[in-house]
């Protein structure tokens, strides 16, 4: 049978018997019968393991030397004993290296009743009631039908634990002893990860991982006298994983293989989405803990080409990202999350510019590709054509380009000399740029020669206040003002007059920028929100620029009428008092009146409550409700033809980098129709840097605070010098290093398991299936569990699903007679493992739960 290997067998050094520096050269030998080949100083346990020969082995993993290797001597598991040609006795397939013409055996009467022996000395100090009771699958392990108290039953990834999977391989001898309870320290209650030393097996490959591989060397063996002798765990050298020295890496708990050590935080069905959940939360798909590992290295030249490598503006977005990684980031959930996005933006003001050596430009194709809208989505659509080789000419109806990055943003967050520079990247590629071109019909497009077009027109319609008023002089939504603060037309002749005292309404991130924009033209500023701070969508830093900067924030407050002013001021507001009440479809309390009014006199109102995408007749696209383009997700095509749409205009009001993996995605699905492969990938650092296994210990590391960026004073901040500069390089490294890498507890080797049978999804087969009750599995070419399935007659149910077609190449049965049962037992089990339904789920399976 073959072993379960999920990711590549990886030679690992410490498997060469000491003193070797080096493997030699391949030798054959030969294990049940098989001849295989071998590099010489590799252990018999690895070999067997690379030619998909199953040798059990718990103390074992791919990533960490052998129990024989790592002083434990004749310690260890002992469940990898096998038979050697002229050797007397059992040996080690783990510490027992190979050499030229070794015969090896793993299956035998003598090897059964040892490995045995062993196995009942690992379950004996261990809870394993559950192993052998025969309603285990499909128990909660909550409550026991049999009156089993609750510490000596198995822990909750029963299903996926390694340890019954062996357990069940080799066979529990009814030798086992009973499990006697020790009351060893349960821990709960500290970051991450759950400790319960009641379920080590003392195999240590916590401790290997923790303290050679890793280096930090906060774990230790403990020993306590119990009344069944003396019991040996691991645990933390202090009380607590704080003053232990714990870097949070996770290498322990993936390594583990029981219920001892377990991360809370991590999803079942998104594994290593939740294991590295920063790179996983950007929408561009960037290697977010790489760039931030190079930054802490002072290596800002080769992070932001990591960065580049899925997004062309990282000089904007290291201003005006909303950072969802920093959200995402998992040392928030110690103290404060990394400022990833002030270290994206060092990087690119730093830029050494070596990601040019590598970066991609095919040759001409001669076909031609036409972007409407010169915003983050546009550009990046015309950065990626061009690259590909296609021409690609923008339209827009501003003089410049930048979009929202430009018009939408004040440039003391976002200078335009970093647009600017920017967009110079884009043009160089020779994307040609037509500003104050408005167009209004994709036909004329395409009657040019173009074969495809992008639209990426933003949402630049504001929502109106609704109320009476609204539509007075004096009142203006969010997008018609920013843009007339870019172009300089406020307090002009012909622009938008601040007056002495303007109210912006909203609690958003776009309402900061308005109150903040026209504090520096002198004007007294209430930013009213119908809520508290509490409830305040702006983002802190935002916030607490407008609170530096003299806005006054106003609460539990909501515009009721605009009227003429009197009194010298342009108009007069009135605002209704609100309470809070009960929550609404936001997860916030929905404000309500209190029946008190205030009226106060204002000279400018803004309204930045929402925006909208304006609607165009003439590109014949379908919309929703909103005026929101409808696209293909994977693909971002309209619902014409060989017209795509992304950004702002398909999500309405969103995120730079939002609408930049929405152009991405477009790009590759234009090139596909321009008669490119669609591949816009761009591999930009090629020198090899990985993220190195081996921490160290570092004093405090679990106790440094955020590092915040350097700031420009508020009393300098009368114009539109940028108001955030960044971090020095000194402080740049040093919040880099804060860094917990997650990303090395993905590439740890998952624990080969035992060999799962299964038979031949095929008609021939299922002719040999009993006609009894029962329930199948079917399972596709990687063994992945396509449907669990409860019927009356086995055989013709799984004729029936091979009739049905389908992924299906091997199955899986067992008779039952209560077959429904079963079934919910067996689906309850996997969706405890996996977090899902069996195949992604189906219909039937989703009315059923």
């Amino acid at each position: 049978m073959e072993a379960v290997q999920t990711s590549e067998i990886r030679w690992w050094k410490a498997s060469k018997p000491v003193g070797m520096t080096e493997f030699g050269a391949p030798v054959k030998l030969t294990i049940d019968g098989v001849e295989i080949e071998a590099p010489a100083g590799a252990s018999v346990l690895n070999a067997a393991t690379a030619a998909g020969l199953y040798i059990p082995a718990l103390c074992a993993h791919p990533d960490l030397p052998p129990a024989g290797q790592r002083g434990a001597g004749d310690g260890g598991c002992n469940l990898c004993m096998v038979e050697i040609d002229g050797t007397d006795g059992l040996s080690k397939a783990c510490s027992t290296t190979v050499t030229a013409g070794m015969t090896v055996t793993t299956k035998s009467a003598a090897i059964q009743e040892v490995r045995q022996k062993n196995l009942a000395k690992i379950l004996g100090p261990h809870p394993h009631v559950c192993l052998t009771c025969p309603q285990r699958d499909g128990c909660s392990r909550s409550q026991c039908s049999y009156g089993n108290p609750q510490e000596t039953r198995c822990c909750t990834i029963f299903s996926s634990c390694e340890l019954r999977k062996v357990s069940d391989y080799i066979g529990i001898p009814n030798t086992t002893p009973p499990y006697k309870p020790v009351q060893l320290p349960i821990i709960k209650d500290e970051p991450f990860f759950d400790r319960d030393y009641n379920l080590c097996i003392d195999c240590r490959r916590c401790l290997v991982a923790c303290n050679d591989v890793r280096g930090v060397g906060c774990l230790e063996v403990k020993e306590v006298e119990t009344p069944q002798g003396t019991r040996t765990y691991v645990g933390t050298i202090a009380p607590t994983l704080i003053e232990s020295g714990c870097t949070f890496c996770q290498a322990c708990v993936t390594v583990c293989p029981t219920g001892a050590l377990m991360d809370r935080t991590l999803d079942p069905a998104k594994r290593e989405e939740s294991m590295v959940p920063c790179r996983n939360a950007c929408p561009a798909g960037i290697d977010v803990p790489r760039y931030v590992q190079l930054a802490a290295e002072g290596k800002y030249g080769e992070a932001i080409a990591v960065v580049r490598e899925k997004l062309p503006f990282p000089g904007i977005l290291g201003r005006a990202c909303f950072a969802m990684c920093e959200s995402a980031c998992r040392r928030k959930d110690l103290d404060d999350p990394l400022s990833i996005r002030n270290l994206k933006r060092i990087a690119a003001d730093n830029d050494t510019g070596i990601w040019r050596e590598h970066a991609k430009k095919l040759p001409a194709t001669g076909k031609k590709a036409a972007v409407i809208g010169a915003g983050p989505a546009g550009l990046t659509v015309a950065y990626y054509l061009a690259k590909q080789g296609h021409g690609v000419t923008i339209f827009d109806a501003q003089p410049a380009a930048g979009g929202m990055a430009r018009y939408g943003i004040p440039s003391y967050r976002v200078p335009a000399e970093v647009i600017d520079n920017e967009v110079a990247e884009v043009s160089a590629l020779g994307v040609e740029f037509r500003f104050g071109a408005k167009v209004d019909s994709v036909d004329t497009l395409f009657n040019d020669g173009y074969g495809a077009v992008f639209v990426g027109i933003g949402a630049q319609g504001g929502d109106k206040l609704g109320i009476p008023g609204d539509d007075l002089p004096g009142v203006v939504d969010s997008p018609t003002y920013l843009k007339a603060v870019t172009m300089g037309l406020v307090n002009t002749p012909e622009g938008i007059q601040t007056g002495k005292k303007v109210a912006v309404i909203g609690g958003g991130n776009v309402a900061t920028d308005n109150a903040r924009s026209s504090r520096r033209f002198g004007a007294e500023v209430d930013m009213v929100y119908r809520r508290t701070r509490e409830e305040m969508p702006a983002r802190l830093e935002e916030f607490e620029g407008c609170v530096e900067e003299g806005v006054n924030i106003r609460y539990l407050l909501a515009p009721k009428k605009i009227e003429p002013g009197t009194n010298g001021f342009r108009l007069q507001i009135t605002y209704a008092k609100m309470a809070l009440g009960e929550a609404d479809a936001s997860g916030r309390r929905k404000p309500v009146e209190t029946g008190e009014e205030v009226v106060e006199g204002v000279d400018l109102v803004i309204a930045a409550i929402g925006q909208f995408p304006k609607r165009f007749e003439g590109f014949g696209v379908e919309t929703d409700r909103k005026g929101r383009i409808t696209v293909r997700e994977d693909s971002m095509l309209t619902s014409r033809p060989k017209v795509y749409a992304g950004g702002d205009c398909v999500l309405g009001p969103s995120t730079l980098i939002e609408s930049v993996a929405q152009g991405r995605v477009a790009a590759s699905a234009m090139d596909i129709v321009l008669g490119g492969d669609g591949d816009i990938s761009e591999v930009l650092l090629r020198d090899g840097w990985e993220t190195s296994p081996y921490i160290g210990r570092k004093k405090g590391f679990n106790k440094i605070r955020k590092f915040h960026p350097i700031m420009l004073a508020p009393e300098q901040r009368t114009g539109w010098d940028e108001v955030e500069l960044g971090f020095d390089d000194a402080t740049a490294r040093a919040e880099a290093a804060r860094c917990f890498k997650c990303n090395l507890a993905p590439k740890i080797a998952e624990a080969v398991l035992p060999p799962e049978s299964s038979l031949k999804f095929d008609e021939a087969t299922i002719a040999s299936v009993p006609t009894e009750s029962g329930v199948f599995q079917l399972l596709d070419g990687d063994k992945n569990v396509l449907m669990i399935k409860g019927v009356e007659n086995l055989r013709a149910g799984l004729m029936e699903q091979l009739e049905r077609g389908g992924d299906a190449t091997n199955f899986v049965f067992e008779e039952a007679a209560l077959f429904t049962s079963r079934e919910s037992q067996m689906i309850q089990a996997y969706l405890q493992q996996y977090g899902k339904m069996p195949g992604g789920g189906s219909d039937e399976l989703d009315d059923l739960f």
